[in-house]
């Protein structure tokens, strides 16, 4: 059986729902119909995507890779249509195109690009996983998109597209601003064993592998209460005490949640800047990077925890931390 779309939709439909059940609703069919369905996908690709457990199904790490995969190539497909179904109505000009993971900087970035004079509207698409942004733009669907990655686990590159990286920064911690750690400037990983922890699934380029690592070399291995890739569940979870959560240092403020560097500062990520060489931005790359460093700094100049971490620490973050 050759894979189609159809069958791409199926799987990412599975593991959205978290269950054949709610699977096969959401799409019209029968939940014994689905299950054949995803059989016979599995034996196309020749491996188990999905396992059962007891709430429900989820992804095998095998699964995991085919999911970044399909991803990208149904929001390729999309793209390929609007773009398509756009140059028929508008002719050849179409938006400049970003990607970027979850934050506000790529919504910076799409701002001082609009208002650069380039004469071109700018359209943003946001992702959960870097390698599927890469993928966006290895394929022409994307111009340029902000990525990140973290020590261990350098991005791979990808045909046609080239990089720059911008900043390093910490990975912070959100906890209750009524949790007793909240009453200090910064917070041990090893005091926080204990925890139970709300994390996002594998982006497929190393989170949250690098934090769990991380926990490894503090001795212990977090418990993993929940799991959620969405701020307002995440913020109602941190906020009511139910979990804590590792975060990036442009985590929204929000009432009940105290933003805490770690002690010792155990756990990084980096920012990059990815263009295709064919894209908008191939024959005017200073231009982009100049934007997305302007971009990178104003997103991170209105986190009052973060400037706080910059004043203890007298010195820029680029010159004290390397990913590697």
């Amino acid at each position: 059986m050759d894979v189609e779309l159809r069958h791409l939709r199926v799987v990412c439909a599975v593991a959205d729902a978290g269950s054949i059940t709610r699977a096969a609703i959401r799409i019209g069919s029968t939940q014994p119909a689905l299950t054949a369905a995803v059989q016979r996908i599995e034996r196309a690709f020749g491996g188990t995507l999905f396992v059962r457990g007891r709430d429900g199904v989820f992804p095998t790490a095998f699964g995991e890779c085919v999911l970044v995969r399909a991803r990208a190539v149904l929001a390729a497909a999309d793209t390929m249509h609007r773009d398509a179904a756009r140059f028929l109505a508008e002719g050849e000009k179409r938006p400049v195109a970003l990607g970027g993971i979850g934050g506000s900087m790529v919504v910076e970035l799409a701002d001082r690009l609009g208002d650069s004079g380039r004469g071109q509207a700018v359209s943003v698409t946001t992702e959960f996983s870097p390698l599927r942004l890469l993928d966006l733009v290895a394929g022409g669907q994307l111009d340029a998109a902000v990525v990140a990655d973290y020590p261990g686990h350098l991005l791979p590159s990808a045909p046609g597209v080239a990089s720059r990286p911008l900043a390093t920064q910490p990975v912070f911690v959100a906890i209750a601003a009524n949790h007793p750690a909240a009453r200090r400037a910064e917070i041990d990983l090893a005091e926080l064993a204990g925890e139970r922890w709300v994390l996002g699934p594998s982006d497929g380029a190393g989170w949250p592998e690098c934090f769990e690592e991380a926990c490894a070399r503090a001795g212990f291995r977090p418990q993993v209460a929940h799991r959620s890739t969405e701020l307002r569940p995440l913020q109602r979870l941190i906020a009511a005490g139910r979990a804590i959560s590792p975060c990036q240092v442009t985590f929204p403020p929000s009432p009940g949640i105290a933003i805490r560097p770690l002690a010792g500062d155990p756990l990084w990520m980096r920012y990059l800047i990815a263009w295709s060489a064919e894209g908008a931005f191939g024959g005017d790359t200073d231009a982009l990077i100049a934007a997305a460093e302007a971009a990178y700094r104003s997103d991170t100049e209105t986190s009052l925890p973060y400037r706080h971490w910059l004043a203890r620490r007298a010195g820029p973050i680029e010159e004290r931390a390397s990913i590697g």
